[in-house]
């Protein structure tokens, strides 16, 4: 939501080995994913699956790999999304704390739109960031 990400298959149910083999990363990677908490896994029976959000984590992750970013530099993408879903949190948790069912729709509609607001203003300080660093 908010941002124009596209859908992701939450339903997708893959193992270590799997996640790895579909985005091209080594277990070890992966793993390293998990621990700053980039991605998550969730378990079913003895078994330990990742989603469709933890195979675009890890695609995503690989493309930093390239450049020589590791899965512990992109933690701090994980601070900042956190950072950011505190502040959001703090504008619409009044709302939903209303037994008013229309407050709650309010909530959903300013989070998406906090959301789409964030994901903007976070592209253009990018592209402005990168225009200083452009020889």
């Amino acid at each position: 939501p908010g941002g124009g990400a596209a859908p992701v298959a939450t339903d997708l149910q893959l193992t270590l080995d799997e996640l790895a083999a579909a985005s091209g990363l080594d277990a070890a990677v992966v793993r390293d994913l998990e621990r700053y908490g980039l991605l998550a896994a969730h378990a079913v029976g003895r078994v330990t699956y990742y989603d469709g959000e933890a195979l675009q984590a890890a695609r995503l992750a690989k493309g930093f790999l390239a450049h020589g970013i590791e899965p512990r530099h992109l933690r701090m993408y994980k601070t900042f999304v956190e950072r950011e879903a505190g502040l959001f949190e703090q504008v619409i948790l009044p709302l939903m704390k209303q037994r008013n069912p229309q407050a709650r729709v309010q909530a959903t509609e300013a989070l998406h739109e906090l959301a789409g607001h964030g994901a903007a203003l976070r592209a253009l300080l990018v592209g402005q960031a990168m225009r200083a660093l452009e020889p």
